[in-house]
């Protein structure tokens, strides 16, 4: 079952600052489009999923001037309350928690879809397609990025969206498909998150050799904002904590291409990598 979806909503609008990312420096001259800086789209099925995969990649990119954009297809409804609020008020809670957590992170754009979560695969494929779609040609980002085909843990939701993010990709780039959403925008790069758990990465010995360590981000100076934004998730936070609970667990995050050019140099340590 679905309910209303919620309008995307811009958290904070950037300029973008001629010469602030050279053509060779760290993101390789992400393109400038209606003044702002194209950079990632992360579609992803529940509020803390940005901060769980990727909060300190985002955090880095973020501060390096790239907008960032999420799509979260659910409210979490069924995740844990932490005894803060009712059942009945979860969804609107947790909405709330995401929001918190995007401005720390600086996350720009925030669309929030309200499909049932863990029954995510249920969604209408049109009607989750459409959206999606709309997402992908209104922000333009030069990549897109959500949980690989097997949703890093064997999640419903996560591989629902896995799949449904793939649809979408594919479908964004034929102009048969919505021309009502937008001209047609093809990504240049798709990533997954890398195979294993993302707080046990710190600790894999010579993780850099493993295969689907495509890129391999040094989150250490952003370990802060991640923290916070873990604890801005505060109905679910008595389980983060214990999963990520010392400098080992918030040392790296890893991406695995999906779609689009692999790079040079394998791991790579931006996710623009040629």
């Amino acid at each position: 079952m679905r309910t209303e979806s919620v309008s995307a909503i811009c958290l904070i609008s950037v300029a973008c600052h001629p010469g602030a990312l050279t053509r060779r420096g760290l993101l390789h001259d992400p393109a400038c489009e209606n003044g702002t800086v194209a950079g990632l789209l992360f579609l992803l099925a529940h509020p803390d999923d940005e901060t769980f995969i990727a909060g300190g990649t985002i955090a880095r990119y973020a501060a390096a001037g790239v907008e960032i954009g999420v799509l979260c297809a659910t409210r979490g409804d069924r995740g844990k309350t932490g005894d803060i609020c009712s059942r009945d008020d979860l969804p609107r809670v947790r909405e709330a928690e995401l929001r918190a957590a995007a401005q720390i992170l600086g996350i720009r754009h925030l669309e929030i879809l309200s499909y049932e979560d863990r029954l995510l695969a249920s969604a209408p494929p049109e009607e989750i397609r459409r959206a999606m779609v709309a997402a992908l040609r209104r922000q333009r980002p030069r990549i897109a990025i959500t949980f690989d085909p097997n949703g890093m843990n064997l999640h419903p939701d996560h591989i629902a969206i896995s799949r449904f993010a793939s649809d979408a990709v594919a479908a964004a780039a034929d102009p048969r498909w919505y021309p009502e959403a937008g001209q047609p925008y093809t990504v240049e790069r798709m990533l997954w998150c890398a195979p294993g758990r993302v707080f046990d990465l710190g600790a894999i010995e010579n993780l850099a050799g493993r295969a689907g360590i495509d890129f391999l981000i040094d989150i250490s100076p952003y370990r802060d904002q991640k923290n916070a934004a873990l604890r801005a998730h505060r109905t679910q936070y008595p389980g983060l904590k214990n999963l990520f609970r010392d400098d080992t667990t918030t040392a790296v995050e890893a991406f695995r291409v999906a779609w689009g050019p692999r790079p040079r140099a394998i791991p790579a340590a931006d996710l623009f990598a040629e």
